[in-house]
């Protein structure tokens, strides 16, 4: 997978007036904080955390680390440490209405953008998207990592295999009747990328070839649909062909995932090899995972990403919004988070979140449900995803682990990212307030430091597009 170099950014607003002047200085010294490296290790009061050129150079207490004349400081005395936070499952670009996708047709990018940028200012330093336009998310993904422009690092998958695009019948198929055949197929074909339903009737060998040629695409990650979309209850890939997209990922040298809603589109994506599970904790909504199956995904070591809600959520789901059809999968998914946690499966923060707009936001049926501490909400959902954790009994280490190391690891760029370690990319968050006492101090973002540079959270995003919409 590729390991992204972010350059760029200015100086937050946080920082004194003094060190301004210094913010291109390639030595930087975060100092007097206590240090939470994200590694299961306990903290380190008093702790430096030195970074040079982009990656981290020493951590260590006070005493035992020598910062060199000239390095500019940031002074994180009565303040906490921690590494950058991750996604492992959200969608820059989740505007796939048919307004949105007619009126934006041309600035996918620009959505993409405005949704890398509200990451990064929530302390996001690298998101994994996992389904959205492809050209769109690497033009944004390459700008960022050359540093022309800024946002968080971007991984992506482009398509889920074997799913359409937004106006085909895995998702909103009836808006299609609305335009021409020919911008159907072009918004489609936008998302699938020669990865849609087709892939389905293949046989092995056939389909093995189309995934090859997916890999090449510039593409990071790959995720198939082991179970429907809008359909969850029905399978899609048979055993053999789910081994063949696995197969072929890993010989690209990529982690490939499954998108799972029922036990057996679970145990079949395990059977086949892949090392994520994605919003693995949806069970359907009457049956929660069986222990059997949870035992087979600890020991094999796969990981899951989870959309966590917390108690307030699904209380006001089932006060405003109890016909939700999705409903009974939150509280099935509720009981199998608290399962996977005590099994000791390694959980990750996951959203599916996007740029919330504000037009469709205030025309909701179900408003006063869906801004209680809303998971779907990018800037927002990933701190009530890691108060869920919290509301499951999970440890207050493991919990920041969900939104850090274990992402990294699971997604096998943990070499560069996820902790704060000698060597690795200097993605840090500094927080007012002491995450491993309660989770709601995620929220207490001081500052925001990328590729060993702070970034100026005020400014983000630069240049909105769908967060800045108003109605008529």
């Amino acid at each position: 997978m590729r390991v992204s170099s972010i350059r760029g950014a200015a100086v937050g607003a946080v920082l004194c007036l003094s060190i301004l002047p210094h913010v291109g200085a390639q030595t930087l010294a975060v100092t007097g904080g206590t240090v939470i490296d994200g590694t299961g290790r306990p903290p380190i009061p008093d702790g430096v955390v030195l970074m040079q050129n982009g990656r981290i150079t020493a951590v260590g207490r006070t005493k035992d680390v020598t910062i060199p004349s000239g390095a500019t400081k940031v002074d994180a005395r009565g303040k906490y440490v921690i590494p950058g936070l991750m996604d492992a499952n959200l969608h820059l670009d989740l505007n796939v209405w048919l307004d949105d996708l007619i009126r934006y047709e041309d600035r996918y990018d620009q959505i993409v953008l405005e949704g890398a940028q509200i990451a990064l200012k929530t302390g996001q330093t690298t998101v994994f998207d996992t389904w959205g336009p492809r050209a769109a998310l690497v033009k944004v993904r390459d700008l960022i990592n050359a540093g022309q422009t800024q946002g968080s690092r971007i991984y992506l998958a482009g398509n889920i295999i074997g799913f359409s695009g937004p106006l085909g019948p895995d998702f909103f198929a009836p808006a299609a009747a609305h335009v021409s055949k020919a911008l159907a197929k072009k918004i489609n074909d936008t998302w699938e990328q020669g990865t849609g339903r087709e892939l389905l009737w293949m046989p092995p060998d056939t389909l093995r070839v189309a995934i090859r040629k997916y890999t090449g695409l510039g593409v990071d990650f790959l995720k198939f649909g082991g179970s429907g979309h809008q359909e969850m209850n029905l399978l899609t890939f048979s055993p053999r062909a789910e081994r063949v997209i696995v197969e072929e990922g890993h010989r690209a040298g990529m982690t490939v995932q499954a998108h799972v809603t029922s036990p057996e589109s679970i145990e079949m994506a395990v059977d086949a090899g892949v090392d994520i599970l994605t919003h693995g904790d949806i069970s359907g909504p009457v049956y929660p995972i069986p222990p059997e199956t949870i035992r087979k995904i600890v020991d094999r070591g796969v990981s899951i990403s989870v959309l966590s809600h917390t108690k307030r959520a699904i209380e006001a789901q089932s006060k405003y919004a109890a016909t939700n059809l999705l409903l009974p999968y939150m509280k099935v998914a509720a009981t199998n988070i608290e399962n996977l946690t005590k099994a000791g499966a390694k959980l990750m923060v996951s959203t599916d979140a996007g740029v919330e707009d504000p037009v469709r936001l205030a025309e909701s049926p179900t408003l006063s449900a869906d801004t209680v501490d809303a998971r779907v909400k990018l800037g927002e959902g990933h701190f009530n995803a890691l108060t869920a954790f919290e509301e499951a009994g999970m440890a207050p280490m493991e919990i920041l682990k969900a939104a850090t190391s274990n992402i990294a690891k699971a997604y096998k760029v943990d070499k560069d990212l996820g902790t704060l370690e000698v060597g690795k990319r200097a993605d840090l968050v500094i927080l007012d307030a002491n995450p491993l006492e309660a989770a709601k101090n995620y929220r207490r973002i001081n500052s925001v430091i990328k590729d060993g540079k702070v970034v100026n959270l005020a400014s983000l995003p630069v240049a909105p597009v769908i967060s800045a919409k108003k109605g008529p």
